[in-house]
């Protein structure tokens, strides 16, 4: 009966060992971690949607429609130092997540920097507010209502080639994370 005893001790400290090893491999480890995390150290994921086409159409003086086109699948995720991680999230989840949470983006709009090829081969770009955004995944299309923050050298109007949208989080998680 001794025996049985010492064979479950046995089992209980190699669980329990094996527990607390698994647990320290699979939290987060910060790089400049001092034991004080906060809420504020969670990390921020700055996201990249990637398009084969799109246009920019003008609603009114102030708001235009930017529809993006042969859409990736896949929106990339990644963080800033000290935490450097890089995921991605399915695009039809990232846009459903939109008004989600106390930070979400429908209640304070991200920053986006649009960088477009132009038709003429050059490369122009835009910082915008993204709102409203509709995910159409049988038209592999993704359209969001945007105001101009910032227009750096882009015509707003028009078809453009290639693009890539890179969504700021500001003082957000944002969707996806």
């Amino acid at each position: 009966m001794k025996n049985n005893y010492l064979i479950l001790f046995s089992l209980f400290s190699t669980l329990s060992i094996l527990l607390v090893a698994v647990a320290s491999f699979t939290m987060s480890v910060y790089a400049q971690e001092d034991g004080n995390t906060t809420d504020a150290d969670i990390p921020k994921f700055f996201a990249i949607q990637h398009a084969q086409s799109g246009s920019i159409s003008e609603i009114n003086e102030t708001a235009y429609s930017l529809e993006l086109n042969d859409v990736s699948d896949k929106t990339i995720l990644f963080s800033d130092r000290p935490d450097r991680i890089v995921k991605t999230e399915i695009t039809k989840n990232f846009i459903g997540n939109w008004s989600t949470g106390v930070d979400s983006f429908a209640d304070d709009a991200p920053n986006a920097v649009l960088v477009v090829d132009k038709i003429e081969a050059q490369q122009d770009t835009a910082i915008v507010e993204l709102f409203n955004p509709i995910y159409d995944l049988d038209k592999n299309s993704l359209q969001y209502q945007v105001t101009p923050d910032n227009v750096t050298s882009i015509d707003l109007v028009g078809e453009f080639g290639q693009a890539t949208l890179l969504i700021d989080p500001g003082g957000q998680s944002g969707p996806g994370t």
